[in-house]
């Protein structure tokens, strides 16, 4: 007892006089005060620095810590399920006056490789990993809330936590409520065994049990409320198929499963509540942007493969939600008997994209001819597809509209001080295909390229200039 004492007394003078060096993933980095708040378990399994190793070494106690790589990402904080902190008030100070002291991060827990807990309880996953490191730069403490699939929205407008991290899909629904920020991860749906099973088995209250209703409306649906059920059910044979994604995939599969997978037009983004939405959200999107080889990095470690993350995937991404906005909208037009076409709507739009073009320093023309297709190529989904919603259209949809075209611009100004315009190809823009022809796509690859062109010619001629 006296020596353990002892060994805790040296283990915490060490943490003060280091700064609480740890490596708690491999190539990412936690708060120090997220370090001391850890269960002496996951200390004990932690990969040390080589000042760590040395001094236990001299003192002569083996606790088994290993500075080797391990082919599995090891466990990276604990997710306590009463919403305790998991971080010490021992933490950098905070540098963002307008985000609280404590970051209240809501995660499921049962969606790898997202946001998964493993037999000790503790947290693991893609995004575990990046909420950690986010709060680490962001100076500020992180809690964890769990939520579940069913009340996540419920949950996120009560003010239950600040952002939910944990695998979130984009969609329609979710970006009138808060702010969703730029994609981390793109993926698309998968079934598991027999695709032409009559009954099937899927996570409820997600949105791969509304993709499931429309994929086999013939068929028997077995909604589950714990997703990680879902393999056993099948194992069983209570099911003949279940439905997950391309990310889950390689955690549910077992020999002898067949798996066919839907092309990844799926995003996954972070989804920050109403309250905070202006500040955190775009504190957070700056944070991804900023580090965008970390992020890969993350994906490399728990997707197996680096994902395309720069300016212009972003631009194409927010061009993709603004489409999907427009079946619904063609549902709510038609139930109101209004017109597809509204003239003055649309002069406001372009004459507002106008003047923030020019702001930003963006060849206006090109900027508004661009967003001149895009009014044009919604209108023509509209008149081919429409989807019932629940949404209200003045009050939800139109103002989700143009936050995404305020995007859309930054967006575009982000990829012309990439220089990446120019090498947008038409493969890039197969995240409009669910709504766009090829036809229409090459259209807007065209007025893309123009902007590319045309921005070029201002840089040029404003370096002549001077």
């Amino acid at each position: 007892m006296n020596t353990l004492f002892y060994l805790f007394a040296i283990w915490h003078l060490v943490v003060f006089a280091h700064g609480a060096e740890s490596a708690l993933t491999r190539g990412s980095s936690a708060a120090p005060g997220i370090f001391v708040a850890l269960p002496w378990p996951l200390w004990h399994e932690c990969r040390m620095s080589e000042r760590w190793l040395s001094a236990c070494c001299l003192l002569g106690f083996a606790w088994g810590c290993s500075a080797g790589s391990a082919s599995v990402p090891a466990p990276v904080a604990p997710l306590p399920l009463d919403g305790s902190s998991a971080a010490s008030s021992e933490r950098p100070a905070q540098d963002s006056p307008d985000i609280p002291a404590e970051l209240r991060v809501g995660t499921s827990g049962d969606y790898a490789p997202f946001s998964v807990l493993d037999e000790d309880g503790e947290a693991r996953g893609f995004d575990v990993e990046l909420a950690l490191e986010l709060a680490s730069d962001l100076g500020v403490e992180l809690r964890w809330v769990p939520f579940r699939w069913p009340d996540l929205q419920q949950q996120l407008e009560r003010g239950d936590f600040d952002v939910a991290m944990g695998g979130i899909t984009w969609q329609p629904s979710r970006a009138v409520l808060g702010y969703t920020t730029r994609a981390v991860a793109r993926g698309g749906p998968c079934v598991l065994g027999d695709p032409a099973a009559p009954r099937v088995a899927v996570n409820r209250g997600g949105v791969l049990e509304a993709w499931a209703r429309g994929k086999f409306p013939e068929r028997e649906l077995v909604t589950v409320e714990d997703n990680m059920s879902l393999p056993s059910l099948l194992a069983e044979g209570r099911v003949g198929a279940i439905v997950t994604d391309s990310f889950e995939r390689q955690a549910f599969a077992r020999p002898g499963w067949g798996s066919r997978c839907e092309p990844a037009l799926s995003r996954k983004v972070y989804w920050v509540g109403p309250m905070l939405s202006a500040e955190l959200g775009e504190r957070i999107d700056e944070w991804l942007r900023a580090n965008a080889a970390r992020v890969q990095a993350a994906q490399e470690r728990w997707f197996g493969e680096r994902q395309q993350l720069d300016a212009t995937t972003h631009l194409v991404d927010l061009l993709a939600r603004r489409f999907a906005f427009m079946p619904l909208v063609a549902a709510l037009k038609a139930e109101r008997e209004l017109a597809i076409q509204d003239s003055a709507r649309e002069r406001e739009v372009l004459g507002g994209v106008g003047k923030n073009a020019l702001r930003l320093g963006l060849p206006e023309q090109p900027v508004l001819d661009l967003f001149t297709l895009t009014i044009e190529l919604s209108k023509a989904v509209q008149l081919r597809q429409s989807e019932t919603s629940s949404l209200d259209l003045a009050r939800q949809i139109r103002p989700a509209l143009t936050e995404l075209g305020e995007r859309i611009l930054h967006a575009l100004a982000e990829a012309r001080s990439e220089r990446k315009l120019a090498s947008v190809a038409l493969s890039d823009l197969e995240l409009l295909s669910p709504w766009l022809t090829l036809g229409e796509r090459e259209q807007m690859l065209t007025r893309l390229h123009a902007i590319a062109l045309a921005a070029s010619h201002v840089i040029h001629g404003s370096s002549n200039a001077k």
